[in-house]
């Protein structure tokens, strides 16, 4: 029964991207489990993303070091705080994480099984490969409770503010990664071919290189747009400024789930990745994607040698009709 579970802990992925894209399962099991304390054990990185959400939680944090082996669990259990669990979940594919739950003395531990997994879990599912991943965690929760996930859920962020100055429409463009020490031309190449908008640009990683580019990029721009440059502190400001965007444009990654989870359009361009098996899902926001098997793509820089690695690279008047069409700009 639902009410005889009161405390919940959950292991989160340390992947940024894979543990924004837990946020629907998470409020699966807050929604089924309304009365019941949701533990969190999750990585200190980051870790204000979680404040995104809008039910409350305790978050226990762990460095990346710090849970390596079945060693680890012992001495992490005994100082994190958490009695009387009475369902414990680990959403990833580690021994050591699954081996929490007995740490913890968990009643009924729920995992992904594989090998030496079987032995600490009470009830697990292997994880099968080239699913969503989304899909793997929403498995997990049918396991964990018995029931079926509602196929239409849709799930966003808690409201947030504006932190951005502007009454303006604005469209969103996240000018990671930096590649070779530079912005991408295919984003100068994109921007220049916008008329009249307010754009946002932004680093959703190495923040602090972007920072030293982007005064020259913006330089470089065509001056029939109008630019800021927006600089976040932390999780919860970056999301805040998603948020308030009419329209979000980035690579595969964190940001992408980021944009849709607090509510924006957004435009992936998936490079390096199938978003059959990351891109947002479960999400209320409308998310565009551009990547595999798309005929806009060309593989430009497959010769080059160094420490760029080969990529695919996009058709940016491709690009740029969707951006159009999809913001409606």
């Amino acid at each position: 029964m639902e009410n005889e579970v009161k405390v919940i802990a959950i292991k989160l992925p340390f992947d940024l991207q894979e543990r924004i894209l837990t946020f629907p399962f998470l409020h699966a099991i807050s929604e089924y489990y309304p009365k019941a304390d949701l533990h969190f054990i999750t990585p200190k990185k980051d870790v204000e993303v979680l404040n995104l959400l809008p039910f409350k939680a305790y978050y226990h944090l762990f460095n990346e070091d710090d849970i390596k082996t079945v060693l680890d669990v012992h001495p992490y259990t005994a100082n994190i705080n958490v009695y009387n669990v009475d369902l414990f979940i680990s959403l990833t594919n580690s021994f050591p994480d699954a081996a929490l739950g007995i740490g913890l003395r968990a009643k009924k531990r729920v995992g992904f099984s594989d090998n030496w997994k079987t032995l600490v879990l009470t009830d697990k599912i292997p994880r099968p490969a080239g699913h969503h991943v989304v899909e793997d965690f929403m498995n997990l929760f049918q396991t964990a409770v018995g029931g079926q996930v509602d196929k239409r859920m849709r799930v966003t962020s808690r409201s947030l503010s504006k932190i951005v100055e502007t009454t303006e429409p604005f469209i969103a463009i996240n000018l990671s990664p930096i590649r070779e020490a530079v912005i991408e031309q295919e984003w100068f190449d994109l921007i220049s071919m916008f008329e009249n908008q307010r754009i946002v640009l932004f680093f959703a990683d190495e923040q602090v290189k972007g920072q030293q580019l982007i005064q020259s990029f913006i330089d470089r721009l065509p001056k029939t747009n109008s630019y800021i440059n927006f600089v976040w502190h932390d999780m919860i400001e970056l999301g805040r400024m998603l948020a308030q965007a009419r329209g979000v444009l980035t690579y595969n990654g964190a940001c992408g789930a980021l944009s849709a989870y607090v509510g924006s359009r957004t435009l992936i361009l998936y490079d390096i990745e199938d978003p059959q098996k990351t891109g947002p899902f479960y999400f209320l926001a409308d998310v565009a994607v551009m990547g595999v098997n798309n005929p806009t793509l060309v593989n430009s820089n497959s010769g080059q040698k160094g420490s760029m690695k080969a990529r695919t690279t996009f058709n940016m008047t491709e690009v740029a009709k969707k951006a159009f069409e999809f913001f409606s700009l």
